[in-house]
C-alpha cells in the first residue's frame, strides 16, 4: 500500500500496525520535506491513533545527541501527559535508512522513555519509498 490507498477508516486504526503507520507516514511527509530534510513526530493516543502530526522541515543532515535531545524535548516535555504514543518520520533525500537515522531513533527512545510516552516506531522517509529504521524496542540492523 501506498497513501493512495489508505484504508478509509485509517484516523480511527491504530499505528501500531506498522505497515499502516508506513503507510500514513507517506501520506504525512510532503515530497519537498523529503529532499529538504524534515522530522516528524506522529503524535497519538494511548493506543496509537494519530491525533496530530507535527512537521519541522529544514533540519540539518547530521545532528548532535544535544540537538536531537533539544528537539524531543520542547514537543514531548510539554505534551508527554497529554500523548500515549509517538511515530518519527525522518524525511531523507538519500538512501534509506543512515546512520544518522539511528542516530535520531536513538534519541527518540531516549526522550520517550523519560517522558513516559511509548515510541511505536521511527521510519526514514525518502522521495520513493518509506522504510522502517527500528520499532520502540530495537533499532534495526544497518549491516543486516
Amino acid at each position: 500500500m501506498t497513501f493512495i490507498d489508505l484504508p478509509r477508516d485509517w484516523p480511527s486504526r491504530s499505528l501500531t500496525d506498522l505497515r499502516l503507520a508506513a503507510d500514513v507516514v507517506d501520506l504525512v511527509v510532503r515530497e519537498g520535506d523529503r529532499w529538504t530534510g524534515s522530522v516528524s513526530l506522529l503524535l497519538c493516543s494511548d493506543d496509537g491513533r494519530m491525533i496530530q502530526p507535527v512537521t519541522v522541515s529544514d533540519v540539518p543532515q547530521s545532528s548532535t545527541e544535544e540537538d536531537r535531545r533539544a528537539f524531543f524535548d520542547a514537543f514531548l516535555d510539554h505534551l508527554g501527559r497529554a500523548l500515549g504514543s509517538v511515530v518519527l518520520a525522518l524525511g531523507r533525500p538519500g538512501e534509506q535508512p543512515c546512520a544518522e537515522d539511528l542516530a535520531w531513533h536513538g534519541s527518540a527512545l531516549t526522550a520517550c522513555r523519560a517522558a513516559g510516552v511509548e515510541l511505536i516506531a521511527t521510519f526514514a522517509a525518502a522521495p520513493e519509498e518509506v522504510r522502517l529504521v527500528g520499532t520502540g524496542q530495537v533499532p534495526l540492523d544497518l549491516a543486516g
